[in-house]
């Protein structure tokens, strides 16, 4: 098994290391339509003729298996596209398993995954295409290249915060960045349009909350939550937000495990570990910990409709702000 980083994927394929199957798996589903983008624009002529979906839900195996070993026309290659495909090792008994281990060199099969597959992986033919969520600095300079690609200027704290706001999620950067860029007054993106355009992850706002009550800045913390509820957030929502925030807040209290290990164990970046830290520095840990049994409470409560969310809303907000 081979592995690439999807923004090493086109350089790779550029210097003509080519696989017959790739395994294009990760969380951000912005980088895999783009792995998948890359692939079928280096390796596949004529796509309309050369290129078979499936969806790996609902398939046929024998279908499948001959798209895999059916001749390219007017093309060197075909390729055979199955998206959300997790067999098990008896599933892979019979033809596909057979291609997996020994390809036809006429076709590309490509699996595109959210998640992971260790079956897949055991074949030596299979090239892992990494989509993870993309670290802060690689974000940084996708949308300042964007921008200018438009003609638009972006500082480097701005593109930060906007990455920020989007929690990483390329998709969302995408998105988002466009919408900047159309906004833009005089080439140039303004901290008035970033506030004004840019919707903020749950999660962002979750952690912006929470800052405002370690600075004592109450007022600003309301505000964030009735923008929350404002914009179609509920307030069952909203309490299983915030208790799993005060979940990790616990938990990087208490631990003594590096930055880097905390990350991997609560898979989150670990510019994430250093913020939840200076957060969690701000608080008792007895306080922390009574918020998350009072939450994990609440959360049982209104999702076993024996009490009313909006209520137990506030009153765990106010009981953090006030202990």
């Amino acid at each position: 098994m081979k592995k690439v980083v999807v923004t090493e994927l086109k350089k790779t394929l550029n210097s003509g290391e080519i696989s017959s199957v790739y395994l294009i798996e990760g969380p951000d589903a912005y980088f895999r339509s783009f792995a998948l983008e890359t692939l079928e624009t280096a390796l596949i002529d004529e796509p309309s003729l050369n290129i078979a979906v499936f969806d790996g839900g609902n398939y046929n195996g024998g279908d499948l298996f001959a798209m895999l070993t059916a001749v390219p026309f007017l093309s060197e290659r075909r390729m055979v596209v199955i998206k959300e495909f997790y067999p098990k090792a008896d599933a892979l008994k019979g033809g596909i398993g057979e291609f997996l281990s020994s390809p036809n060199p006429k076709s590309v099969f490509v699996i595109v995954n959210e998640n992971t597959c260790e079956t897949l992986k055991k074949y030596n033919s299979v090239c892992v295409v990494s989509c993870n969520i993309a670290d802060t600095a690689l974000v940084v300079r996708w949308i300042k290249s964007t921008a200018g690609s438009a003609g638009v200027r972006i500082s480097d704290a701005l593109a930060e915060k906007v990455a920020e706001y989007c929690k990483n999620d390329m998709t969302r950067i995408k998105t988002e960045t466009e919408k900047l860029i159309a906004y833009a007054d005089g080439g140039e993106i303004t901290e008035e349009a970033v506030e004004l355009l840019v919707s903020r992850d749950t999660e962002y706002k979750i952690y912006e909350m929470t800052d405002y009550i370690a600075k004592r800045k109450f007022d600003m913390a309301i505000r964030v939550v009735s923008d929350m509820l404002g914009k179609g957030e509920t307030e069952g929502r909203i309490i299983s937000a915030v208790y799993n925030y005060f979940r990790r807040l616990l938990f990087v209290a208490i631990s003594d495990r590096s930055n880097a290990e905390t990350a991997e164990l609560l898979g989150i970046k670990e510019y994430a570990v250093r913020k939840t830290k200076e957060q969690a520095a701000a608080f008792r840990v007895l306080a922390i910990k009574n918020a998350v049994d009072r939450l994990g409470d609440a959360d049982y409560a209104v999702k076993s409709g024996r009490a009313d969310a909006d209520e137990l809303l506030w009153i765990n907000l106010f009981k953090i702000m006030t202990e």
